[in-house]
């Protein structure tokens, strides 16, 4: 199973965690990838200043828009696919 796990403290929060959020279910529902790809929040990962900040299994990205978000599940997830 693949694991997005996004940021979800004050500093992400404030740079559109919660979009992105909700791009990512609405992503994973419309792929119908419900049992391959999970999506959970976590606190702080120490890279405040880089934008939103999320985990693709254990590769970290930082998005600084649901565009951003977007190509980073497109290429992570979609392309990647087994």
């Amino acid at each position: 199973m693949r694991v997005i796990t996004v940021c979800v403290g004050s500093a992400c929060h404030l740079k559109g965690s919660h979009d992105i959020i909700g791009y990512f279910k609405e992503a994973i529902q419309q792929a119908k990838l419900e049992n391959e790809v999970e999506l959970k929040g976590t606190f702080c990962m120490d890279q405040c200043t880089h934008g939103a900040n999320l985990l693709v299994d254990d590769q970290l990205f930082h998005a600084n828009s649901v565009d951003e978000a977007r190509e980073i599940f497109e290429r992570e997830i979609l392309q990647k696919r087994t």
